[in-house]
């Protein structure tokens, strides 16, 4: 059965732009509940990247659902609740002009834990000797916020309108970081995480992408989730396990070859992966591979409309 594009395209963005205003006049949704919805608008980008590289079948419907859909959603959020969108998509698109900077540091006398908490804009984190931590901070708008104790380091958006982008470079002492928690949205984040030697990295990034470089370290337990958008891990030679989960999106894993992999992966029909090629056996959802050091990679792997690659050329 052929599908036409043009009438699928323009009914499921119709369907929830006039549906959204009504269900906020009848109390059924609070109106701040839909303010922020201009904050999908990447999932667009992410429909049209799909169209034109699959223009035809199951894929490039998939690529017309997303994009009708994500217009409607933050359309209908913006018609509820008189919300200039478009002026907060410019907020957060990166500019040389009207930035300022931050300069600030500490250090740790205990085992650490880092929470990053990003709203527009990128961060680049790398390990360093020491007991130290640096940032360096060019914002426009509020500066980030920072709080720091003995053992721990908290950096914070502002939580405010108007301008709003943030990029950090933020220096942290290898030997004293244990924890490391993200949440990002509309942002990008870099970690190389050389010498860390983590107990658990977690990571919940909205329309952003994410990369962890730990080749040289290791984390011992690891939670992800990417909603329209991608997440590239590159793990050392320590075991590890946890999950990670993607929605309209792509996960990347990159492996010591001498371990061995437990990769628990449910069969979706709107998530790939290229387990088959990359010689594991499969048993129910279970694919699994034996190594050689002791160490196991153990993870649940979740997605819809997304992609899981392991190992992928060119590297994480």
């Amino acid at each position: 059965m052929r599908i036409r594009s043009g009438p699928l395209f323009w009914g499921l963005l119709l369907i929830p732009l006039g549906a959204i205003p009504l269900l906020v006049r009848a109390n059924v949704i609070d109106a701040a509940s839909v303010v922020d919805a201009w904050r999908l608008w990447p999932l667009v980008l992410v429909g049209l990247g799909l169209a034109l590289l699959v223009r035809r079948g199951r894929t490039g419907v998939v690529a017309i659902v997303i994009t009708a859909l994500t217009l409607g959603i933050a359309g209908g959020g913006a018609l509820a609740s008189g919300t200039n969108w478009l002026g907060g998509v410019s907020d957060c698109v990166v500019t040389s002009t009207n930035l300022q900077h931050l300069i600030s540091g500490g250090a740790f006398s205990a085992p650490a834990e880092i929470n990053l908490e990003l709203a527009c804009g990128q961060v680049a984190v790398t390990t360093n000797d020491g007991s130290g931590w640096t940032l360096g901070a060019d914002y426009r708008g509020q500066p980030p916020v920072v709080t720091s104790s003995s053992s721990e380091l908290r950096l914070e958006s502002p939580d405010r309108g108007g301008a709003r982008h943030q990029d950090w470079t933020l220096g942290l002492p290898a030997a004293l970081v244990r924890d490391i928690a993200l949440d990002a949205n509309a942002g990008s984040a870099t970690f190389a995480l050389s010498g860390a030697q983590l107990d658990q990295f977690e990571a919940d990034v909205n329309a952003g992408d994410l990369r962890i470089d730990a080749s040289d370290g290791s984390i011992g337990r690891i939670s992800i989730t990417v909603n329209a958008g991608r997440a590239r891990l590159a793990l050392g030679s320590g075991s590890t396990s946890g999950s990670l989960a993607t929605n309209a999106g792509g996960l990347e894993l990159c492996v010591p070859g001498a371990a061995a992999l437990i990769l628990h992966v449910p069969n979706e029909l709107t998530f790939s992966d290229n387990l088959a090629q990359r010689g594991l056996t499969r048993e129910g959802d279970t694919w699994m591979r034996s190594g050689t050091t002791g160490a196991v990679i153990d993870l649940s792997i979740d997605g819809t409309v997304g992609s899981f690659t392991l190992d992928p050329e060119g590297g994480c």
